[in-house]
């Protein structure tokens, strides 16, 4: 279906791709894995030929259709859903005619209305090959939406099934979807399986979900940041955690025993040359200081054998330890009111479309409430109203949190923002809390952010690393009531389990938008199904 070959990208004066091949055949459901900013968001980019590699080349036949979805929506808020959506809104249009005219052939007779009836069903064939793209929206629980809708009036789950409708509506052979499981809700997320799973073509997946990757992949492709290479494993998730499992244990049995025979050589070596000393020191005869000076050059025969094998391709460097996540830790919340949070009786709309009604609950110093429900129910507008930044229709929002709100929002905030776009992650860091320059390099060492990140724009970091910017921007201002949208989005499995680390220590009280079935089972004090 297509071949890749040696692709180079060097980006921010880094090399994020060294020489990475892949060939993919019918049938193939590729995991695409590896730490956050080892490229695998580039790689995607140039397989659906929306980025040009330094090096290398990508051949797909003419004959393959592809589908591309990204990480967020990166277009402008403002523009109507039906212009960045074209295929989706005119497919979910023509079948909605199709249903009103077969609902009129039923008790008319009209030649006319048949010859439309046929030109229709023929439109719409030609649009998607997943049936009714109105009854796909139906399944996904997409709300009904009008083309002229802009796009910032959505949540970023409804977003992403536009984008998922849209892939499908061109008939694909190939997909590449980055993240698709990111905002999405547990219906979405079932549906995209099951489709991966009946999917006649190729796909590669960029993603961090085990399940999606167990349920879905047939082969996992790791980068390696380090090398910038790449390496394809047969199998589900699973299967590639266990070989690689596997091939550490095997790495550190070798240097282990390589470690010991070396140890060993030098207490030879060192014992060898001891005696030699010992007999000089203790003789002028010729003879035996002769003696001596032949068991000396069997030392430097040792010492040389030792540097020969240091050498060759075959011996092991100490392997390095996977990357942790990072080691930050919530600051301790001095104590105060014990009800952080209230909501009476509170009523939203977005615009004129009712969210929420009569809601009421609140929030104790030290709980963990998670918030639910499908995409679009009303989650991240509700965050904005105890934000202050959306109106409450009715009812009141009363916020007691002394040391303030930690806000992590659901798509990265300097997206939106270009000043804050071309900041660097320390000059960031120094915005939101003052502090000396050597004070934040160190500070956002700690989130595993290297000197090549440190200096690079944020606007041109990868999704991973802005959302380990966002946490290190959480921790360091030390809020009393933390309010997290689908926190665990973007980051790698390591940084996930060292975040669900540090959250676990956090005392002050905090209100979670998430549909991790995981987190929630972890964390959860209460949970808010909207």
């Amino acid at each position: 279906m297509f071949a890749a070959s040696a692709i180079h990208k060097r980006l921010g004066g880094r090399t994020i791709l060294g020489g990475v091949s892949l060939v993919a055949k019918r049938g193939d459901v590729i995991g695409l894995v590896g730490p956050n900013g080892s490229g695998k968001s580039t790689l995607l980019a140039i397989l659906g030929g929306l980025m040009t590699p330094d090096a290398g080349h990508v051949e797909m036949g003419t004959a393959e259709r592809v589908a591309y979805l990204g990480q967020g929506f990166r277009g402008d808020p403002a523009v109507p859903i039906g212009e960045a959506f074209p295929l989706t809104f005119s497919g979910i249009t023509t079948a909605s005619r199709v249903a009103e005219i077969a609902d009129r052939i039923a008790v008319e007779t009209s030649s006319e209305l048949e010859v439309e009836f046929d030109r229709l069903l023929q439109a719409l064939s030609e649009t998607t090959g997943y049936g009714d793209l109105e009854s796909l929206r139906a399944t996904l629980g997409l709300r009904t939406l009008l083309a002229k809708t802009p796009a910032g009036e959505l949540s970023g789950g409804e977003l992403t099934k536009l984008g998922l409708i849209e892939a499908i509506a061109h008939q694909p052979s190939v997909v590449l979807f980055d993240e698709p499981t990111n905002h999405l809700d547990l219906k979405g997320t079932k549906w995209l399986e099951e489709y991966l799973r009946e999917f006649d073509g190729v796909a590669v997946i960029v993603s961090h979900d085990r399940t999606l990757l167990d349920a879905c992949a047939t082969s996992i492709l790791e980068l390696d940041p380090s090398k910038g290479s790449a390496e394809l494993f047969t199998g589900d998730y699973s299967a590639y955690a266990d070989e690689k499992a596997r091939r550490a244990e095997e790495t550190w049995r070798r240097y282990e025993l390589q470690e010991r025979e070396e140890r060993q050589m030098k207490r030879t070596i060192s014992a060898i040359e001891s005696r030699s000393r010992n007999i000089e020191g203790k003789t002028i005869d010729f003879y035996f200081r002769k003696r001596a000076a032949k068991v000396a050059r069997r030392a430097v025969t040792l010492k040389a054998r030792l540097e020969r094998e240091h050498r060759e391709t075959d011996h092991l460097e100490r392997p390095q330890r996977p990357a942790q996540g990072f080691y930050g830790a919530f600051q301790s919340v001095d104590s105060g009111a014990s009800r952080v949070l209230t909501a009476e009786h509170i009523r939203l709309c977005f615009p004129a479309l009712e969210l929420v009604r009569d809601l009421s609950f609140f929030v104790n110093r030290g709980e963990r409430v998670v918030i639910t429900g499908l995409n679009g129910s009303g989650k991240t507008t509700l965050f904005k109203a105890i934000l202050g930044d959306h109106p409450v229709s009715e009812g009141r929002i009363t916020v007691n949190s002394s040391p303030g709100i930690g806000y992590m929002a659901q798509q990265d905030n300097s997206e939106g923002n270009a000043r804050d776009s071309t900041l660097t992650p320390v000059e960031a860091l120094r915005k939101a809390v003052p502090m000396p320059e050597a004070e934040a390099y160190n500070f956002l060492h700690r989130f595993v952010m290297g000197h090549d990140q440190l200096r690079t724009p944020i606007g041109r970091l990868s999704y991973g690393e802005r959302r380990r910017l966002a946490l290190a921007r959480l921790v360091v201002t030390g809020p009393g009531l933390l309010l997290l949208d689908e926190p665990t989005n973007h980051l790698d499995l390591p940084s996930r389990e060292a975040f669900e680390t540090a959250f676990e220590s956090f005392d002050g009280a905090a209100l979670v938008i998430t549909h991790d079935r995981y987190f929630i089972e972890r964390f959860a004090d209460r949970v808010i199904e909207l």
